[in-house]
């Protein structure tokens, strides 16, 4: 079976303005499968090439649930066992600038800070380490096939060959120079990594390979999934809050942005979005973002 692949930031539910830039943005998530296996949308309703979109599936490939679908709750996560956290580091980072030379800069810099909280943790946690790679140009193509178009995504994560794809042009578009709105990309962004990692994804194609594409039970596993990354952004930047570069009031900001969002339907209530950065930001151990025995209303 191929496996979920792609993770992206789009533009979903919304083309109200917002008050911070990330919220202008609009940013959301969105995971994207390979051709023939189940996306995990917003509103896009074009296909992106090399990539399926769940609305864009084929008549006849949907699979209604079975009545004894597994609860969001039976899904093993190596991470959320024990007290797995992240060790509190200083992260130097370079002054965020225009230039694609000093925004490579920033990232790999910021890169290098994410593999050194992670990397102890999954170990922690009995999960091989691998290191995210980074790409910053505005076209590039990955393994989960062509960037998608601006109004699908403004950055993305393809699990396939493990990138982070961050369009220089489009991020200076939609959130500017404004450090703690990168911040919260990248982290969350990162966030899917671990949880590929981690065989969370893996996890979670296996409970959607008969579910119905746009169900109720599709929705809240991708909110699941998504909520999850927020915490593990919360982590990370409170385990470099007040060290290096990154002040606490930075830090903070950061984790505020999750909340700039309005309610979506595949990431749960701004409220919940915002909360569940703020579970990691908050309580410093993976077992805080435990998004899959959640009740329903806290992931809603």
């Amino acid at each position: 079976m191929a496996k979920l692949s792609c993770t992206v930031r789009s533009n979903d539910d919304t083309d109200q303005p917002r008050n911070s830039p990330l919220a202008i943005a609009g940013v959301l998530l969105l995971v994207l499968g390979t051709v023939g296996v189940i996306g995990l949308s917003g509103r896009a309703t074009q296909p992106v090439a090399g990539v399926a979109i769940a609305v864009a599936r084929p008549s006849g490939a949907v699979v209604a649930a079975p009545p004894d679908a597994a609860p969001a709750g039976a899904l093993a996560d190596p991470l959320l066992a024990g007290a797995v956290r992240l060790s509190p580091g200083s992260c130097e980072l370079p002054r965020l600038g225009r230039a694609a030379t000093r925004m490579r800069a920033f990232y790999d810099a910021m890169l290098d800070c994410l593999d050194s909280g992670w990397r102890p943790a999954l170990r922690q946690a009995g999960v091989r380490f691998r290191a995210a790679g980074l790409d910053v140009t505005s076209e590039a193509t990955s393994d989960c096939g062509k960037t998608p178009d601006e109004e699908q995504a403004t950055a993305f994560y393809c699990g396939a060959d493990r990138i982070i794809y961050l369009p220089r042009d489009r991020l200076l578009r939609y959130i500017g120079l404004y450090e703690p709105a990168h911040l919260a990309v990248l982290a969350h962004e990162y966030g899917h990594h671990v949880q590929n990692l981690s065989g969370t994804l893996g996890a979670v194609e296996e409970l959607l390979a008969d579910v119905r594409a746009g169900s109720p039970r599709e929705l809240e596993l991708t909110r699941r999934i998504e909520l999850q990354a927020n915490c593990f952004a919360g982590l990370f930047l409170a385990s470099v809050s007040g060290r290096g570069s990154v002040t606490p009031r930075e830090a903070a900001r950061a984790v505020d942005d999750f909340g700039n969002s309005l309610d979506s339907r595949t990431h749960g209530t701004a409220r919940n979005q915002l909360r569940w950065a703020r579970a990691g930001f908050e309580g410093r151990t993976a077992k805080a973002c435990d998004t899959w025995s959640a009740a329903a209303e806290d992931v809603a």
